[in-house]
């Protein structure tokens, strides 16, 4: 399966391989990523049954590697998308599909018809993640066993490392990886001086990649706040074992909704379909996202207007809901 170079889109193709998995234990399975190879396998180290595969146009070797391996494949799966998958994408999962075999999703292509022996419906909005994977399992007659989980490798050491006690403290995840998705600098301020507010006592612990490490020294935090610097595989472990999750939907999100984990999430109107029971079932999550401030669609020009409109005082009140075990309804 192809896929998009990132943890959310990594852990849907997970979700599909898992299912092949289960109803084949001996195929080869394989994931593609045009980049960020390591970083994806880092996120599936505990699938050692899934290759991850980096392939793209400034590593030649790598690509044939790829396609030596993976010659006349039984099953393809290329991924969904809102605009319009690229074309050489589409044509080295035909030259390595067996006929019969490759499964793709509708896109404003004129081409797909000649390219895809299986075409799915996608509809942005409406386009659930797992019910399209599972649109593609059921396509190539695979059942699907199991809800949605995730397994990382033991971290030994890790909570002592940063001075942490398993449950008794909060993850919180202020970056989203884009600024139209995200949160303007004066309004992470905010919902970080909320969360204070409302759990003062609480330890925080921010996560981030080295870039948004830094922007976060640029924020006031509380004194005993604690900026991580884990890989992806201790960010799970730390997730995992929090007593709740503020963040903006983003990769290490996906991570808490697989995990279970509570989880209070702030999500701009054009990923609303990423969240909710359709995706995660009755997985501990309260969504906040304001549509009505993007009238006429996502607003890219700025800082999400969806998302910043949020009242982070009710997020705040849910997160301190969850560690308290006082819990609300969904909002």
């Amino acid at each position: 399966t192809v896929r998009a170079s990132s943890i959310g889109d990594s852990l849907m193709a997970k979700y599909l391989l898992e299912q092949v998995h289960a109803r084949f234990p001996h195929a080869r399975l394989g994931l593609v990523v045009a980049s960020r190879g390591g970083m994806i396998r880092d996120l599936l180290a505990a699938y050692p049954w899934i290759e991850v595969v980096e392939a793209n146009r400034r590593h030649p070797g790598a690509l044939w590697q790829f396609i030596k391996n993976f010659w006349r494949s039984d099953l393809g799966v290329t991924q969904y998308t809102g605009g319009v998958l690229n074309l050489s994408t589409k044509l080295i999962a035909r030259l390595l599909t067996r006929r019969g075999g490759l499964i793709g999703f509708v896109d404003r292509s004129p081409l797909n018809s000649l390219i895809y022996d299986t075409l799915l419906p996608h509809h942005e909005r409406a386009g659930v993640p797992r019910l399209l994977e599972c649109s593609a399992l059921a396509a190539a007659g695979i059942p699907v066993t199991a809800r949605m989980t995730f397994k990382y490798l033991p971290q030994p050491g890790l909570l002592e490392r940063l001075g942490l006690q398993k449950k008794n403290y909060v993850v919180v995840g202020l970056f989203s990886g884009a600024d139209a998705r995200g949160l303007s600098p004066q309004r992470k301020q905010d919902l970080v001086d909320a969360l204070v507010q409302s759990l003062p006592q609480e330890v925080f612990v921010f996560i981030g990649t080295k870039t948004e490490r830094q922007k976060l020294l640029e924020l006031r935090l509380p004194k005993n706040a604690v900026i991580a610097d884990t890989s992806v595989q201790e960010a799970a472990a730390l997730i995992d074992q929090a007593s709740a999750m503020v963040s903006l939907g983003t990769g290490t999100s996906h991570i808490a909704s697989h995990l279970r984990v509570p989880l209070c999430v702030l999500v701009a109107c054009q990923g609303l379909q990423w969240v909710g029971t359709d995706q995660y079932g009755n997985a501990p999550m309260q969504v906040f996202c304001r549509p009505e401030a993007c009238p006429g669609g996502h607003d890219y020009s700025t800082y999400g207007p969806c998302i910043n409109a949020v009242d982070f005082d009710a997020v705040a009140a849910a997160a301190a809901g969850y560690v308290t075990g006082v819990q609300k309804g969904a909002l």
